[in-house]
């Protein structure tokens, strides 16, 4: 279990810090409660049934740092993952951003950036659903990865293309 202090990532809020525990009573039953505030919106607060699976299985400790530079150095995050039908991606893609999974996060976020570099050199745009789901995943990993890595959130995107560039 979580310990007050403690460092976590939370579904779409980013990375969180946990601030304690609650106990409530809810329809006769006492319910306890993890409670995070975001350290992205500082004074917010989430509160995560303890007792409920499908919330606690969206909190995850942060990586560390030799896990992500592991992560990064492996040639599954370079996989792509690109699917041609634009109703299946948007629903895979929507799947993705609410698991939260870092691999395929990394994924997504390569495949993406490749294809709007592919559109770019013919002179085409790249979908406008798709650059949110880019923006979206990228906002999830960056919270988590500048943490880690003792960088801004703006500098992680480069930092990114950087180790992908080196390796590929």
């Amino acid at each position: 279990m979580y310990q007050s202090g403690d460092q976590v990532v939370y579904g779409i809020h980013g990375v969180c810090v946990v601030t304690g525990t609650e106990h409530r009573i809810v329809d006769r039953k006492q319910v306890d409660y993890l409670v995070l505030e975001p350290l992205d919106q500082p004074g917010t607060k989430f509160s995560v049934p303890s007792g409920n699976a499908a919330a606690m299985a969206k909190l995850r400790p942060m990586i560390d740092l030799e896990s992500l530079q592991m992560l990064l150095r492996s040639d599954a995050v370079r996989e792509n993952v690109w699917i041609e039908d634009e109703n299946r991606r948007k629903l895979r893609y929507r799947e993705l951003i609410t698991a939260g999974d870092r691999k395929e996060l990394l994924q997504m976020v390569h495949t993406l950036h490749r294809h709007k570099e592919e559109l770019a050199l013919t002179g085409r745009k790249f979908h406008l659903c798709d650059d949110n789901f880019l923006h979206d995943a990228e906002k999830l990993l960056n919270s988590e990865f500048s943490r880690v890595l003792g960088i801004a959130p703006g500098e992680v995107g480069g930092y990114l293309k950087t180790v992908f560039t080196k390796t590929e």
